[in-house]
C-alpha cells in the first residue's frame, strides 16, 4: 500500500513537471524534457507492475519522440486515472 502511495506521488509530482515544461519556452532535447527523461526512468526502474511499467514506456517514448508535453502529460495522466481506478 505503502508503495501504491509512494509510486502516486511520485507520479502526481511528475505531472506536475511535465505540465511546467509545457508553459515554458524549452527545446526538446535540453534542460527540463532531460530531467523529467531521467524521473520517468526512475519510476519505471522501481515499478514491478508490467502494465504500469509499459504506460510508462509509453510515456518516455512520447518524450523520446520529441512529441509536445501535452501528450507526455496525457499518457501520465492515463497511468494515474488506472491506478486510482485499482482498489
Amino acid at each position: 500500500m505503502s508503495d501504491d502511495f509512494e509510486f502516486g506521488k511520485r507520479l502526481d509530482g511528475l505531472i506536475q513537471r511535465v505540465e511546467a515544461w509545457s508553459y515554458a519556452d524549452s527545446d526538446a532535447g535540453a534542460g527540463v524534457p532531460v530531467e523529467i527523461a531521467a524521473e520517468l526512468e526512475q519510476l519505471t526502474a522501481h515499478t514491478l507492475a508490467p502494465t504500469l511499467r509499459q504506460a510508462l514506456a509509453r510515456a518516455q517514448d512520447a518524450l523520446d519522440d520529441g512529441l509536445p508535453a501535452e501528450t507526455v502529460a496525457a499518457e501520465l495522466y492515463r497511468i494515474r486515472d488506472a491506478l486510482s481506478g485499482r482498489s
